[in-house]
């Protein structure tokens, strides 16, 4: 037997047994996803510790070119975005994204695919005896819950022969495990407040975490406006020798109108309809690769649902670009944030098309975008009462929340179902929900860091006057929603992504 294959056989000698066994071995490592506060330096987040980890697995990273993304807001649904549009063009597209809603597989996909039980226990096999080793020995140099994760879908992507990987930061950028890479392009969404006890209560002090992703040579595109973060941004990208296209100034959203569910609003508009959209998505052929793809994770059959008739619900918009127009793009997305994060998109592609790195062609982006699904994104799902689920936990994300319910819905009575992490800027992000809601339950989710709901209960009554209903947990707090909404009210659940899957699952139950 070779060297090689004795090395082999040692490292799985003492494989899993089960992707139940792997998930105990995996939530031993330390998860700052959990905890409330936390060093934040290169000791506690360690590119080092990361290098190591994915030399040790042969460095997969390096074998499959990637699109880098941060941001405080925006970066799944851009991720999402991205790697929908990949896969219409025929790519095996990678996507690794956190957090996850309802299944930790969630977060490691090709393909709109969950990366299965099976492949996800291999995959951390063979990094055990590493991990082991570190744990017995050098318990400080041991990888983090993240950090293995993302050693996992790195080495996935590269076993699977991934021709394009979209890979979302997890906090912050600079220190990031994902940055790693060298990607063919960055995307900054934008920098606003959030994790200020890590990154910093200054916008320039986060614009440098996230700059951090910034490579050099390497193009840059991103929709920060604020000129405190910017100007970091700027710098930075001087520093690297790496071009910068900015929102407003390379990029341009031109026009943006929402969609709602009446059919006269299809019709407004001097080109073809979001039902021409939906059949162009349906009958046009890309090669056989795209004739196969599933348009939802759930349907096998991409001719047996499509999604925007269903919901016509959306945005219609125009983007400009350096190089040309893209007019009447339908998104079945809500809220005119969710236009920014498309043209980021574009833009990118854009300049993956001048490298070279891609050949698509406008027709492909357009019938993907038709079919984006971004969960928990302003979210339908139920209706009479309306159900919205949504994750946002910033003060920015939750103005866009109120403004995206407010100009996309009719209802009698707003019902807010509010869960958040007790890390947050939690008066500021209840300012600017609770005033428009008529009832307010508050509750919290099974994670540690989840702020005590009577803590929100007093800074609601502090704030406004309102007095909330007190649920102990996501379950009870949809319960209690339901029964006092009538068909004709909107429930809205919302403030940490923790909450939102908890009351997804709760919704299917």
């Amino acid at each position: 037997m070779s060297e090689e294959s004795k090395n082999h056989e040692q490292k799985n000698k003492n494989g899993f047994n089960s992707y139940e066994e792997a998930l105990t071995f995996l939530y031993k490592a330390i998860d700052y996803e959990k905890l409330i506060s936390y060093q934040y330096n290169s000791s506690t987040f360690s590119l080092d510790r990361m290098v190591k980890m994915l030399e040790y697995a042969g460095n997969p990273h390096k074998s499959f070119p990637s699109i880098h993304i941060t941001g405080t807001k925006g970066k799944g649904s851009t991720a999402i975005m991205m790697s929908t549009i990949l896969e219409h063009a025929g790519l095996k597209t990678g996507l690794f994204t956190s957090p996850h809603l309802i299944d930790l597989k969630e977060r490691i996909q090709i393909n709109r695919q969950n990366i299965s039980e099976h492949e996800f226990t291999s995959n951390l096999n063979e990094f055990r005896p590493y991990i082991q080793h570190l744990r017995e020995t050098e318990p400080s140099a041991s990888p983090t819950f993240f950090e293995i994760l993302t050693a996992i879908a790195m080495l996935y992507f590269k076993k699977k022969l991934v021709e394009m990987a979209v890979l979302e930061v997890g906090l912050g950028g600079r220190l990031d495990s994902t940055n790693v890479v060298i990607p063919h392009v960055s995307i900054i969404t934008n920098v606003g407040f959030d994790h200020t006890a890590i990154l910093g209560n200054t916008l320039s002090s986060i614009a440098y975490e996230k700059a951090g992703i910034i490579k050099q040579g390497v193009p840059v595109v991103s929709t920060v406006e604020d000129s405190e973060a910017l100007s970091v941004i700027e710098k930075t990208c001087k520093e690297k020798d790496a071009r910068l296209y900015l929102l407003g100034r390379d990029i341009w959203v031109e026009e943006v109108q929402s969609i709602h569910e009446n059919k006269s609003a299809l019709h407004r508009h001097d080109h073809r309809t979001i039902l021409d959209f939906v059949v162009s998505a349906q009958s046009n052929d890309f090669g056989l690769r795209n004739a196969e793809l599933s348009l939802n994770p759930k349907v096998q059959n991409p001719k047996s649902e499509i999604r925007s008739p269903k919901s016509e619900r959306g945005l219609m918009c125009t983007i400009k670009t350096w190089r040309h127009t893209y007019p009447d793009i339908f998104l079945p997305l809500i809220g005119a944030h969710q236009a920014k994060n498309c043209a980021l998109v574009l833009g990118a592609l854009e300049i993956m098309r001048e490298q070279g790195t891609i050949s698509i062609d406008d027709e492909t982006i357009r019938n993907a975008l038709v079919q984006v699904h971004c969960p928990a994104r302003v979210e339908v799902i139920g209706k009479n009462p309306l159900i919205i689920l949504d994750y946002a936990h910033t003060v920015d994300s939750m103005k866009f929340l109120r403004e995206s319910l407010l100009e996309n819905f009719t209802f009698n009575k707003l019902i807010l179902v509010l869960g958040f992490s007790q890390d947050k800027d939690l008066d500021n992000i209840l300012k600017e929900i609770i005033t428009v809601g008529n009832s307010i339950i508050v509750t919290k989710s099974r994670n540690p860091r989840a702020a005590p709901p009577e803590d929100l209960y007093q800074r609601i009554e502090n704030l406004c006057g309102k007095q909330a209903e007190i649920t102990d947990n996501t379950q009870d707090a949809v319960t209690a929603a339901k029964r006092m909404a009538s068909k004709e009210d909107l429930i809205c659940i919302t403030g940490s992504a923790y909450v939102a899957g908890e009351a997804m699952q709760a919704l299917n139950s």
